[in-house]
């Protein structure tokens, strides 16, 4: 037996305890926490394990936060690290894997100053040490930039990919190396907008849709806007909405699309205006304007792609909060649409990185919930319709009918409340956490029935399971693996195949234990069994992404 000193035992511990503190290479500490000290510019093999179908071959390329510091200083919100693009290219039944440090002008500046030396979503910008006290009074009154840290999602563009965030611009990005090309390209250099977001949609004929940003003489309010054939340049805008609130518009982070209607979620987590514009002057960062306004209702805003003007009647419901839409379509006179709701738009501060620190055990930890949930609109003889009465009851293909027939059926509602106003309750799918879906996107504004997205045992931003959801059931399959994290699942489908989920399931694992451990899962998408994982040892940690896109050799269009 060895005897120590209490003295010495007072010191290992103080060090045991610190070094568990700050080390943010833990095993025990969040995969959002990782800080890519060194990217993987050269391709490494995978080892295979299993079979990749000869059909599967193209580049599954995804985007997330990398850099979290700069010389002595350090981001503060998960959506401000410097941006690590990741690509797998598959070809001939093997793999190989690539990462690359996107070199914005935001990396360029930061790695010139060794500091975080421009604002992001929850960081602000920290003052240069060298500038003399007349610079930093001139600094105070100037505007804020907006900045090219394209962190969120990728888009192969027509014969362009393009890596995006929330503002102005995007950068495009050679897909044979992950190397940025020329200068950033300003959305509002074409079409009159700010701040476009980084969930477009693609039409069959390669047309990509967005949603912006503007201001006008009515105010602020949001506009659709068409990139026509994927040309960044051949901009229009398609239709231009206010704000509900002049001073207040809300935070959209994606927006749903069907044959004949754009539906946009004014959530009650708005943009205060004089808030954001005094940010600069009392150097807070922009989420700080966000504000989430709990006795509020949620507006649905459905948009006529005919003419680009907004339909009569105002459809709300109880407040709620989303990053994701997961898809929407018509059907008998109504417009059926699905979305992983959150029950407060508070959930942008869950995701400060002091907060992402605590444990689960942690009773101050903010988490999140997110769950699939339908919300179903009626669309025909709205004048007609009866006040204070159920509008959907004669609607049964948009309930949620159990496999078990013991069990009964759920269903939305909908109830005309004024002369053009119709209050909306959502019907939760499943109960299950579900956040980042995808689904089969020829269903894409179609009636669909799977959706595939990722699950949290305990409303963490670690996700730890895969989850194929029936939305006309509520069944769900559901993959996991102790040692790893997942990612956002992509589908692809089988050519030639018609049934819906013909075809697997692409993501990315990062092991637990082994940080420099990324490994590439196939899934068959009908049953979820494996299919092939590919093994592939990086430079530097593996880090986890938002979302991404698989770019096949053989198609000419490219949706999600």
């Amino acid at each position: 037996m060895f005897t120590y000193t209490f003295q010495f035992q007072v010191v290992l511990l103080s060090l045991v305890g610190l070094a568990a503190a700050s080390s943010e290479h833990s095993t025990t500490q969040s995969s959002w926490l990782r800080h890519c000290d060194q990217d993987t510019p050269n391709p490494v093999q995978g080892k295979l394990e299993g079979h990749i179908p000869e059909w599967v071959e193209g580049r599954l390329i995804r985007v997330g936060p990398g850099v979290h510091h700069v010389g002595n200083t350090s981001y503060k919100h998960l959506f401000d690290p410097l941006a690590l693009l990741h690509m797998v290219q598959i070809q001939n039944g093997q793999a190989t894997y690539v990462s690359r440090i996107l070199e914005s002008d935001t990396y360029k500046t930061n790695m010139r100053e060794q500091r975080i030396a421009e604002t992001e979503f929850g960081t602000t910008a920290y003052p240069d040490p060298c500038q003399t006290l007349f610079g930093k009074f001139s600094a105070w009154f100037e505007a804020p930039k907006m900045g090219d840290n394209c962190l969120v999602n990728v888009l192969q563009a027509n014969d362009q990919l393009i890596a995006m965030t929330e503002t102005d611009t995007v950068r495009v990005v050679d897909p044979s190396n992950l190397q940025v090309i020329g200068d950033g390209v300003k959305i509002p250099d074409f079409v009159p907008v700010q701040r476009a977001s980084a969930h477009p949609h693609v039409g069959t004929d390669g047309t990509i849709y967005n949603l912006a940003a503007t201001i006008s003489d009515r105010g602020p309010g949001y506009s659709i806007i068409s990139h026509k054939a994927g040309v960044l340049e051949d901009a229009s805008v398609e239709a231009t909405i206010p704000a509900r609130w002049r001073f207040n518009p809300g935070y959209m982070h994606s927006f749903a699309i069907t044959e004949n209607y754009y539906i946009l979620f004014e959530t009650p987590l708005a943009m205060n205006v004089p808030t954001m514009l005094a940010s600069n002057y009392l150097n807070t960062p922009p989420e700080e304007g966000l504000v989430w306004y709990p006795e509020e209702n949620t507006r649905f805003r459905v948009i006529r792609r005919s003419n680009g003007e907004e339909i009569d009647t105002k459809f709300t419901s109880d407040k709620f909060f989303t990053f994701h839409q997961i898809n929407a379509y018509e059907t008998a006179d109504v417009l059926v649409v699905d979305v992983s709701a959150i029950s407060s738009g508070e959930v942008i501060k869950s995701l400060y990185l002091d907060n992402i620190r605590k444990k689960d055990s942690d009773p101050t930890k903010q988490k999140f919930d997110s769950v699939a949930t339908r919300y179903v609109m009626p669309l025909a003889n709205i004048e007609s319709l009866p006040h204070n009465e159920e509008l959907l009851a004669d609607y049964s293909e948009i309930k949620i009918v159990p496999e078990d027939s013991s069990l009964p059926s759920r269903s939305p509602s909908a109830v005309k409340t004024g002369d053009d106003e119709i209050f909306l309750k959502g019907v939760i799918i499943n109960d299950m956490f579900l956040e980042m879906p995808r689904i089969n996107y020829f269903h894409n504004g179609k009636s669909y029935k799977y959706v595939y997205g990722v699950g949290s045992e305990s409303g963490s931003i670690d996700f730890t399971s895969l989850i194929k959801l029936d939305v006309r059931s509520g069944k769900e399959l559901v993959w996991s693996d102790s040692s790893y994290f997942v990612s956002e699942p992509v589908y692809l489908s089988e050519p030639g195949k018609e049934d819906e989920d013909s075809g697997v399931i692409l993501t990315l694992l990062l092991h637990k234990e082994e940080l420099n451990h990324t490994v590439l899962l196939i899934l068959n998408a009908q049953d979820f069994s494996e299919m092939a994982r590919v093994h592939f040892t990086i430079n530097g940690p593996a880090t986890p992404t938002f979302h991404g896109q698989f770019i096949s050799f053989h198609d000419i269009v490219h949706g999600y």
